[in-house]
């Protein structure tokens, strides 16, 4: 598997000609193309979640990248002492302790998959120590509620590039939702249900997650929808690109991503915040407003309460510091 390139996966599912008897002989003697699929590519693709194939190949790719391994058997006899390396460049490059946390998880998971089909002899990633992540909370900044109205309104108004990006901002800020899950939304995904309108987002795991949506949200995609002149489509993208729309291509999370920071630096807001930053924002700020913790476990699609409690920065009451009470 060289690093250069991505997995490859055959498709079982492709059709094959059969013109004849004599052809389907042929190729019943010929090696079924499964049984020579490297287990690599098998490990990659028994994972149901695109995000996480894209994220764990890249992660395996990057380590094979790193030290120049050019084959499935190189792969297969590498060391603890090549994850050690790897994982010490990781951070020496700035790495966040969550992202080496995450890269080393990916090559143990695939490790774990070649020793269970017995292609490898041991995990190499056993017995490497890992940095160690803060278990209790999430490191996203929180905005004040100034703040956040500072970046809703940095998008102009008046163009249809604008009242699409005020949109996406207010979806990530009204529901708390995931960048991923922003460009994943449909037309159909907005509607009116037993009185309520609502967005119905593919969370983690294809799963569907339908949240009743604050009427400022409302207001935004409205807006962004009589302007677009594609509310009629349902199959369409929510948000679409706006040079070639006619193209009606979705925008990507970098995209989503891309135009967040730039409006946050508009809306001077400090360095460090990003998308996560509404999310997080979103779970502090509705616990603020005495909402019940299981209703924002539900609305943001976490699957156990202990992740959503990750977020809660309200136990960081600065103005309650001691350290203004005391006098010298």
């Amino acid at each position: 598997m060289k690093a250069q390139e991505p997995i490859a996966i055959p498709d079982p599912d492709a059709p094959s000609p059969r013109p004849d008897a004599s052809a389907d002989l042929a190729v019943a003697a010929r090696p079924d193309p499964l049984a020579a699929l490297p287990e690599e590519a098998v490990w990659l693709a028994n994972f149901v979640s695109p995000r996480t194939r894209r994220t764990y190949q890249a992660a395996v790719q990057s380590f094979i990248a790193f030290h120049g391994l050019q084959s499935s058997d190189e792969l297969r006899t590498v060391g603890q002492s090549h994850l050690i390396a790897w994982r010490e460049h990781l951070t020496q490059s700035g790495a966040s302790p969550r992202t080496v946390q995450n890269r080393l998880a990916a090559v143990s998971s695939l490790f774990k998959h070649l020793c269970e089909r017995q292609v490898a002899t041991r995990n190499p990633v056993t017995g490497v120590r890992r940095p160690r992540v803060n278990a209790n909370r999430v490191d996203a900044a929180v905005l004040a509620p100034e703040q956040v109205r500072r970046l809703l309104h940095a998008p102009k108004p008046d163009t249809l590039k604008g009242v699409r990006d005020r949109a996406i901002l207010h979806v990530l800020f009204y529901t708390g939702c995931r960048v991923s899950e922003v460009t994943h939304l449909k037309v159909k995904d907005f509607f009116e249900d037993a009185g309520y309108w609502v967005l119905d987002f593919v969370v983690k795991g294809g799963q569907r997650n339908r949240l009743a949506i604050h009427h400022e949200l409302q207001l935004a995609l409205r807006a962004y929808l009589a302007q677009s002149g594609h509310a009629a489509e349902r199959e369409s993208p929510l948000f679409l690109a706006v040079q070639r729309a006619e193209r009606r291509k979705p925008l990507t999370s970098r995209q989503v991503s891309k135009l967040f920071h730039r409006y946050a630096r508009e809306a001077s807001l400090p360095l460090g915040v990003t998308p996560h930053s509404a999310r997080a924002t979103f779970i502090t700020e509705a616990l603020d407003r005495k909402c019940p913790i299981e209703a924002v476990q539900a609305s943001v699609g976490h699957r156990h309460i202990a992740t959503t409690k990750m977020y809660d920065k309200r136990k960081l009451h600065y103005r309650e510091s001691a350290s203004f009470a005391v006098q010298y």
